[in-house]
């Protein structure tokens, strides 16, 4: 698993990019995944829109990149 992953005994990950204060994703079944924040907020979400965050952040990123809405 990648260093800034931690699996945790209960099924778990914490999402850590820092030694504190990581956002936890949790695997509720059905296709659907929790992530809960530092502050205890959190967001249900499919599987299938948690696997973009990460073009999300790039995109975010992307100066010069427009996003199209359907």
């Amino acid at each position: 698993m990648n260093e800034i992953l931690k699996l945790n005994p209960n099924g778990t990950v914490t999402l850590c990019a820092r030694k504190t204060c990581c956002p936890i994703m949790e695997d509720l079944g059905g296709g659907m995944v929790k992530i809960t924040d530092d502050d205890g907020s959190s967001i249900v979400i499919t599987k299938e829109q948690a696997s973009l965050l990460g073009a999300g952040i790039e995109a975010l990123n992307e100066k010069d990149l427009q996003l199209l809405n359907e």
